[in-house]
Order: C-alpha cells, then structure tokens, then sequence
C-alpha cells in the first residue's frame, strides 16, 4: 500500500469522526478530540480501532492517553505507517 500523506490521514480521521461530531463542528489539526469535538473516550477507542484496521497499524494504549489533538492523532498515524 502506497504511503498515506498527512492530509489523507486528516481526511481519514475526520470521515470516521463525522459519526462522533453531531454539532458538525469545524475539524481542524488543533481541535481537541475529546475537549473541543467531546468526544468520549469509549468513541476514541472505537475511532483508534478503525484506524487501526483502516491502516493495518496497532495504536498502543500509552500513545492514545498521550494523544489530545486531531494533528497529534495524524502524527502518530503517520509515524506509525513509517515504522
């Protein structure tokens, strides 16, 4: 599989937030996952599930407690497909 950039793994995240985002919020890198967009944290999980399954990644439970934003989740994605 080709390597994702950062702006399709954004675009990625902000599809399976869609869901999690009833107020239909603006999506930014900055926004807060669970302090601007509130989503909970059983919806975090499910959303790291995805992205696990999306891009054949494991996302530890450590680097999910540590990850705040929207662009912080992108990082970790990406670092992650670079091994």
């Amino acid at each position: 599989m080709a390597q994702a950039t950062r702006e399709q793994i954004y675009d990625k995240i902000c599809e399976l937030l869609k869901p999690y985002n009833p107020q239909n919020r603006k999506i930014t890198l900055q926004s807060g996952i669970v302090s601007d967009l509130e989503v909970d944290s059983v919806a975090v999980f499910d959303l790291v599930m995805e992205l696990e399954d999306h891009y054949d990644i494991s996302i530890s439970m450590e680097q999910v407690s540590d990850i705040k934003t929207v662009g912080e989740l992108v990082n970790c994605v990406k670092e992650l497909l670079e091994g």
